[in-house]
């Protein structure tokens, strides 16, 4: 496996059931706690994996940013628009980067592996 210059890697998440890479997100909202997201085979209904948001970012990334900036202040407008624009292409640009990474040289192992081998201390 080739290691890029931030020691980065990708995959997409597998059911470990049936193999499939069809999956549907049910997310839960507890009031005072990080919303959890339980990921379920969408072909075999497997329970797949389970994430804890910090954040989250939609295909809106203008009403995301909006969301993310209730506690800053900018001085001006354009500095408001500035950063909108910025935050809306650093996002599209990421999600191709993984893509490419994926598709260049998708990691193999599974993801507890690849969170432990690699990115445990940065947790």
């Amino acid at each position: 496996m080739r290691y890029r210059e931030k020691k980065e890697t990708a995959r997409i998440e597998h059911c470990e059931k049936c193999g499939s890479t069809a999956t549907k997100n049910n997310i839960y909202f507890l009031k005072g706690e990080y919303v959890k997201v339980y990921v379920e085979c969408a072909d075999c209904g497997a329970f797949v994996a389970r994430y804890t948001l910090r954040g989250y970012t939609s295909n809106r990334t203008y009403e995301s940013l909006l969301r993310n900036l209730r506690s800053s202040r900018f001085n001006s407008g354009k500095r408001t628009m500035k950063a909108v624009e910025l935050f809306g292409k650093d996002v599209e640009e990421q999600f191709q980067h993984v893509r490419d990474i994926i598709r260049e040289d998708e990691d193999q192992r599974r993801m507890e592996e690849i969170i432990e081998e690699d990115f445990r201390e940065e947790l």
